[in-house]
């Protein structure tokens, strides 16, 4: 340990602090120490000097060890505050403690004074490494969130390029399936963006809110289909679900997947209806249900075996996610999707 300490000694007697010194230079250390009896005093010297430690007498005619440790932790440093009295008994003692001293000695026990200041400057300099460490994990952090939503920014902008030239080349394509397909890859990529975009904005660089995500791009596909909100309207009941990018994606897929076909397919000409959006944790599970009262699923259709791609897009989807699906044809089309919560 180094044999060099700074000392700031908060007692009225002159002897006592000078007996301390010298029971810490017959055991070898080079002492460079400052006494103090008032809050001013000790307030300055604080201010105004690195100590190691700081050795404080419980009652003092203008000052005490109860006042001087509020002072210390006033001050913000993290210094061993060790009360020395020859008049406090093991209650106050006790209560000093809790208040935040880190050791008590009697005066009449001075073997105890050289073995509990090492002990406390040397836990001092644990804390304070520790404190770097943590700063500087936190620093690292804080670099690397800017540098993620920055990667979120430029992937949701590349994106929104590759839809602007779809969306240019969709102008030579005179065949309405082909140019169908068209519009149906810019709203895949937008939905893919969005997530992206969601988590440039988000505070949180790890999950997303699926509550932003769902009611952003079930707006956009609205406007993208030109159907009137007041004539389909949409019913969100969504809980606290987050999820992380890796599921974000492929999830995100599904749902504008399933609003589109509910869009392009189950309200025809002109036909009103509702659209029912419900997320929730069920346990250990994610249960996604999707409702819409339109002209219902095709009886001869089996959904899991249909050369649309939409449904089988989202099919795919659900078994990268290790979950399942089902269909409900009654009043309408409904899916139930549960997987499992990944974290």
């Amino acid at each position: 340990m180094n044999k060099n300490i700074r000392l700031l000694i908060v007692d009225d007697s002159e002897d006592d602090a000078l007996l301390l010194v010298r029971h810490l230079k017959n055991a070898g250390y080079q002492v460079e120490f400052i006494r103090v009896d008032t809050p001013e005093a000790m307030q300055s010297e604080l201010k105004g000097r690195t100590w190691d430690a700081i050795i404080c007498d419980y009652v003092m005619p203008k000052f005490s060890a109860p006042e001087a440790l509020k002072i210390l932790k006033e001050s913000g440093l993290d210094l061993p505050f060790i009360v020395m009295s020859g008049v406090m008994g093991e209650e106050t003692a006790v209560v000093m403690m809790k208040a935040g001293a880190h050791d008590y000695i009697r005066k009449d026990s001075t073997s105890r004074l050289i073995p509990a200041i090492e002990r406390e400057i040397a836990e001092a300099a644990m804390r304070a490494e520790k404190k770097r460490a943590d700063a500087e994990i936190l620093r690292s952090l804080r670099e690397k969130e800017v540098l993620l939503k920055e990667i979120h920014h430029r992937i949701k902008n590349n994106m929104q390029i590759i839809s602007s030239l779809l969306d240019l080349q969709s102008n030579y394509i005179t065949d309405k399936a082909a140019l169908q397909v068209f519009k149906d890859g810019q709203n895949r990529i937008r939905s893919m963006a969005l997530v992206h975009e969601l988590l440039y904005r988000s505070q949180n660089m790890v999950h997303i809110n699926f509550n932003d995500y769902i009611r952003e791009i079930s707006g956009h596909m609205f406007r993208f289909y030109g159907i009137d909100a007041s004539r389909v309207r949409m019913s969100i009941d969504i809980g606290d679900v987050k999820f992380s990018l890796d599921t974000a994606v492929p999830f995100g897929l599904i749902v504008s997947e399933l609003i589109s076909n509910a869009l392009k397919h189950a309200f025809p000409d002109a036909r009103e209806g509702t659209i029912n959006i419900s997320l929730h944790e069920r346990g250990e599970n994610i249960e996604l249900c999707f409702k819409d009262n339109g002209i219902g699923f095709p009886e001869r259709l089996d959904f899991k075996n249909t050369e649309s791609l939409g449904l089988h897009l989202v099919n795919s989807l659900v078994k990268q996610l290790s979950g399942e699906i089902s269909m409900n044809r009654t009043d309408g089309t409904g899916f139930n999707i549960t997987f499992k919560k990944l974290t």
